[in-house]
């Protein structure tokens, strides 16, 4: 649109309707966008209602089919042709405060009394129907858009360093110089049809369609909808089973089988050493049933070597265990007393069992001498001799804070474990030397 018609239109802006300026009357702020009509063009007038009432018209837009314009006030009295489109700013926002320049629409009607009568702006569900009007100025095609259900190819998207602001995009597969939807879409008959109802997998399935272009639509369209656009996932899944990625997206969406879940149960098979080639392997009857026999295997067969682990380390903790004043500290008989330890003590002792089995830390016991078999604090010691904690019910968080008969012998330990690592210490360097 050239300078000189939006000097122009600026004069050919409608008055407010009294039945409208009626509606907005009121208290508590609120904006509005009043639609008007003169001639074939769409005028738009932008009002902030202040909290006591009071009305002031911010902004102005006109539609036309040679294109769009905004107008604002430099001085609060001259309206001005802005350079720059965007929504209406109502109120500008100051630092720390944020105003809501979110609008009503009054007069929507008259739409359909303009040259934007097919343009679908009724149908338009999101909030930047300024932008969506001049999009549709500047491509009247985006018409067949809306109407074949591909309105979800226009769409907002929040931009600026900070993020604070909202604004149109369309899709970058969409070709604008044709009037052809077919053509807009770069879709044959067949590929359209197929993908009637599932229109918002429409990026996607192009995605798809790039990737394995030998591919027929409902394939394509199965990829799209089980792998989202999560290439690289189908490539590991093909590589790992030797099958093509429309049986495998078969196989997951016809089973109800998540990505996740199907990788997990990959991974498990490759830790067992299974043939993934073959079919009975990689896509089981029961996928469910296979799913939890294989993690009670791992777990079997993890549990069994942290068992053995922590068997071959038993005798040589023997040396940590210790008494003093009527307190005893033992070792652990087993992983599963780790475990019933935590559970008694309303502790998280349980999560260093394994830890322990391999070595990594030590975790004792401390029980009273005349209650061998009462939890009553946990101990965590380090591979160097060092207490790193010692707990007690609720982790000593439940108004029961550590007894001085503890804190006495955590020190008397302490002592003890300096003795034993340093003789550890000479032990390990008088074998080096010999």
């Amino acid at each position: 649109m050239k300078k000189e018609r939006k000097e122009y239109l600026l004069g050919c802006f409608p008055a407010l309707p009294a039945e409208i300026e009626q509606q907005m009357q009121g208290k508590k702020s609120a904006n509005f966008v009043v639609l008007l009509t003169n001639g074939n063009e769409l005028f738009a007038r932008c009002y902030h209602r202040y909290s006591k009432g009071k009305l002031i018209e911010r902004q102005r837009y006109v539609f036309a089919k040679d294109g769009a314009v905004r107008y604002g006030k430099d001085d609060g009295r001259r309206w001005t042709i802005r350079s720059e489109f965007r929504e209406p700013v109502f109120c500008q926002s100051t630092y720390g405060y944020t105003f809501n320049n979110s609008y009503i629409v009054l007069n929507i009607k008259a739409i359909k009394n303009s040259c934007m009568r097919y343009s679908c702006a009724e149908s338009y569900r999101n909030s930047l129907l300024m932008e969506y009007m001049k999009l549709y100025c500047k491509h009247p095609n985006v018409e067949y858009l809306m109407k074949s259900g591909y309105y979800n190819l226009i769409y907002e998207t929040i931009t600026g360093y900070w993020g604070g602001r909202t604004e149109l995009s369309v899709s970058s597969l969409i070709n604008w110089k044709s009037n052809n939807l077919l053509k807009m879409l770069d879709l044959n008959r067949t590929e359209f049809k197929t993908l009637k109802g599932s229109e918002h997998y429409y990026e996607s399935y192009i995605h798809w369609r790039r990737n394995y272009p030998n591919y027929k639509p409902d394939e394509l369209l199965y990829l799209t909808k089980v792998f989202g656009g999560e290439a690289g996932t189908v490539e590991r899944f093909c590589r790992i089973t030797g099958l093509r990625a429309v049986r495998i997206a078969k196989y997951l969406g016809e089973n109800n089988i998540s990505k996740h879940d199907y990788s997990d149960y990959l991974d498990q098979c490759r830790i067992l050493k299974y043939n993934l080639h073959d079919t009975a392997i990689c896509m089981p009857h029961d996928f469910n049933a296979m799913h939890e026999r294989l993690s009670a295997l791992i777990r079997y067969e993890s549990d069994e070597i942290n068992r053995k682990l922590f068997m071959e380390n038993y005798a040589e903790r023997r040396a940590l265990e210790y008494s003093h004043n009527g307190l005893i500290l033992r070792q652990p008989e087993s992983m599963e007393e780790i475990a019933a330890e935590g559970a008694a003590l309303n502790h998280c002792v349980g999560g260093y069992a394994e830890r322990h089995a391999k070595g990594k830390l030590t975790i004792l016991f401390l029980r009273k001498a005349d209650k061998p078999d009462v939890p009553y604090y946990t101990m965590e010691v380090s591979t160097d001799g060092r207490i790193v904690q010692c707990r007690g019910y609720k982790n000593n968080k439940a108004n029961n804070p550590k007894p001085q008969e503890i804190i006495d012998f955590e020190k008397e330990y302490q002592i003890y474990l300096d003795k034993l690592f340093g003789k550890k210490i000479k032990n390990q360097h008088s074998k080096r030397s010999a």
